[in-house]
């Protein structure tokens, strides 16, 4: 858009557009954006040179001057009020629509009158700015098509990240952004690994084979750790060729936590009762071992320090007994 508008010499390149009803997208780089605002809330109704124009079809090129609605544009508010100021005076308009359903309009404008040779150029460029907006629509698809997949994953508990064709994540669902901000998975220059050496390895092996071997269908490992383990599943991603290569995604990685709907109740319960991370980690440890001692032991940490936190949880949380914490941590939350 930037470069458009220094090559055709306007003061601005407009572009806007929308799809079946909903919201209009509008971009405008040069302009004020408190300008660009204003335009949506309250002119946007009132234009009736772009309704004009829009009643072209698509492919059209339109000169605004030219159209008989330009007299009473002239002396609208609109007008002298938002295109004067900005010295949008004279105005070039290009319709261009896409196989989505997404159907907007460019619009060239100068302070000067068009000029014959702005509207070749802006006829010659037509053919590339259509399949511009084609591959950016079609983009845009494929981005919500590949979120509501992550949000699909989310909902039954796994965790998932799309990989570029290195091994960088792109993009993740709500559920591995909890195993990330928890350190079960660690992100590093992009690349997604663990903190437990062997299992960071395991990881790295397994992402590696499914990028550089797509045709296998990827693979599956376990990854284990201190806070339990978790069965990891890389498998390539059939991305179409819309995208440009830097964004393509060549993977997802999807993560079962077998221990995640207990996560998400101690989470609950942390935020209830500001329960502590280790003593969120004791509770799931007594749930899991049945009793105060395997649990410190499955912490790695003393007796003495087990007791501590455990009493220090039943202050917190109002419970008297270990039955009692567990069917708090089971039922509750």
């Amino acid at each position: 858009m930037l470069k458009l508008t220094d090559l055709m010499g306007a003061r601005e390149c407009v572009f806007g557009g929308g799809q079946g009803g909903r919201t209009n997208e509008l971009f405008a780089p040069h302009s004020d954006p408190d300008y660009v605002t204003r335009y949506l809330d309250v002119y946007h109704q009132q234009n009736d040179i772009m309704r004009a124009v829009a009643d072209q079809g698509a492919g059209a090129i339109t000169l605004a001057d030219d159209l008989p609605e330009i007299s009473d544009f002239r002396r609208s508010d609109f007008y002298h009020l938002y295109c004067v100021p900005q010295k949008f005076i004279h105005a070039l308009a290009l319709n261009l629509a896409c196989s989505t359903g997404w159907y907007g309009t460019l619009v060239i404008n100068t302070s000067s009158e068009i000029t014959g040779t702005q509207i070749e150029q802006l006829r010659a460029l037509a053919p590339d700015l259509q399949a511009a907006v084609e591959r950016w629509r079609w983009l845009a698809q494929l981005q919500v098509a590949n979120r509501m997949t992550l949000s699909t994953l989310d909902l039954a508990g796994q965790g998932a990240m799309l990989l570029d064709r290195s091994g960088r994540v792109l993009d993740c669902n709500d559920t591995a952004q909890s195993m990330l901000a928890d350190g079960r998975l660690l992100l590093r220059d992009g690349q997604i690994g663990c903190a437990e050496t062997e299992s960071h390895q395991t990881l790295v092996s397994l992402i590696a084979h499914c990028l550089a071997q797509p045709d296998q269908g990827g693979g599956r490992a376990q990854l284990s750790g201190s806070d339990g383990d978790m069965i990891v599943q890389c498998v390539p991603f059939l991305a179409e060729m819309h995208y440009a290569a830097p964004q393509r995604p060549s993977a997802i990685l999807m993560i079962t936590d077998p221990r995640h709907r207990i996560r998400q109740r101690l989470r609950g319960l942390t935020q209830r009762f500001g329960l502590t991370r280790a003593e969120i980690e004791l509770a799931l440890a007594v749930l899991e071992t049945g009793n105060r001692k395997a649990a410190a032991q499955m912490r790695g940490v003393s007796d003495a320090t087990a007791r501590a936190q455990l009493t220090s949880i039943f202050d917190k949380t109002g419970v008297r007994r270990q039955t009692e914490l567990v069917r708090l941590l089971m039922y509750d939350g």
